[in-house]
């Protein structure tokens, strides 16, 4: 399985507006638990599409045409109950509360399977739960790194995808652009990569972990005897019940695997979420995220690069009979160390990827003129952050204003 090299996420916080035309109006808002407890990456729907999801603080905002206006929004979080609002009744600053949707499996049901009989279930249920034809993805991709406070780039991209489905899990996506930006400024201060390298293609590196593709490190068949697999509790995913299962790898196994949680469903064994980390067994096996020819160079002018950790996450949702991811999310970390360039800190690079929208019968050009290469880096600068760059693109709500992170920065 592919990994990310140097990947933070930054988001930003915008007051809470609404933005009317004559055909479409922009609602904000936020979601919380009970507790008053934002929720992070909340699917949030109109219709049987993810129109978009909440940020990393639980935020939200979502465009509405004139056509929608008799639709209902959808909100929907594992653990929880789908909570669905006519859009009628949306307004600017809207606070959504979720309620949990909490339930045991019968004893006599968790007896008769075992967390490992489940996870070969899901595997071998591939191809009745996910989608065996190409579809059309629609996506907006966001990548950055940074050392510490300083920005290294800082990239944004609205994507379409081919995936080529899940019958053959040899086919690579393909990626093409509809639109990207990077920024020469985060507010005020100068982005500015002192290694004068990049990583590349990072898109594709992103796509390889959808999970149920390519099990790779995780479920593939030469990595399952390898991890302890634990039935830990069941949860509701819109209406239906769910396992929850715990992993790591097992003592003794000389590799950098992974620990993490997968929610698969009781009734077709669909995995539906899988959020997973760098085990702390394997740690002091992992190798750093720059690429093996450039270790020598970058050895040859003074520096020192470890892998910290490794942080990964991908979510599908429910689209008729087949499920399709809607959210991918990657970061790493890594400790660098350089004493010419007085640099001694933790190397973040971090990308994620959230789906809006699933086109079952794939419409766009793919041509070989039109694909992104593997080596691609993202290059159309820019020098000031704005939202009104994406025009009818719709992105992640960002977390908090880059300018005001800038100036924190730049007056400490």
């Amino acid at each position: 399985m592919k990994r990310a090299a140097l990947i933070l996420f930054v988001n930003i916080i915008i007051n809470f507006s609404t933005v009317y035309s004559q055909s479409t109006s922009m609602i904000e808002g936020v979601v919380v638990d009970e507790n008053n407890t934002t929720l992070p990456y909340v699917s949030i729907k109109i219709g049987t599409q993810t129109s978009t999801m909440t940020n990393s603080e639980g935020i939200f905002s979502v465009k509405i045409s004139d056509a929608q206006l008799k639709d209902s929004l959808s909100i929907s979080y594992i653990g929880y109950k789908t909570l669905k609002v006519p859009v009628l009744n949306l307004h600017t600053g809207l606070r959504v509360k979720l309620v949990r949707d909490i339930f045991n499996l019968k004893e006599i049901i968790i007896k008769s399977v075992t967390a490992e009989s489940i996870i070969a279930n899901a595997m071998n249920n591939i191809p009745q739960n996910y989608a065996i034809r190409p579809f059309e993805m629609t996506g907006f991709y966001r990548e950055v790194g940074r050392v510490d406070s300083n920005y290294l780039s800082f990239a944004e991209a609205s994507l379409n995808i081919l995936n080529l489905g899940y019958a053959d899990k040899d086919e690579k996506d393909l990626v093409v652009i509809n639109k990207e930006r990077s920024l020469k400024k985060v507010g005020d201060i100068e982005v500015n990569n002192p290694f004068h390298a990049a990583v590349k293609g990072v898109p594709y590196i992103v796509l390889e972990n959808d999970i149920v593709k390519h099990p790779g490190a995780i479920f593939g068949d030469d990595y399952l005897s390898k991890y302890n697999y634990q039935f830990v509790s069941s949860v509701m995913v819109n209406g239906e019940e769910a396992y929850v299962i715990k992993f790591d790898q097992k003592d003794g196994i000389k590799k950098a695997l992974y620990k993490g949680t997968v929610v698969i469903l009781v009734s077709s064994y669909a995995i539906v979420s899988v959020d997973f980390v760098l085990s702390p067994k394997g740690k002091a096996y992992a190798q750093s995220d720059v690429p093996f020819l450039q270790r020598p160079i970058l050895s040859l002018l003074g520096y020192s690069i470890e892998k910290v950790n490794e942080e990964l996450s991908v979510k599908y949702m429910k689209i008729n009979d087949k499920w399709y991811p809607y959210f991918y999310k990657i970061e790493t970390t890594n400790r660098v160390k350089a004493k010419k360039q007085h640099i001694d800190g933790n190397l973040y690079i971090s990308a994620e990827l959230f789906i809006s929208k699933i086109n079952e019968q794939p419409e766009n050009n793919y041509g070989k003129d039109k694909i992104m290469p593997d080596n691609y880096v993202f290059n159309k600068f820019t020098d000031n952050y704005s939202d009104d760059y994406w025009e009818g693109f719709n992105f992640i709500k960002p977390t908090s204003s880059l300018k005001v992170i800038a100036e924190k920065l730049h007056s400490n």
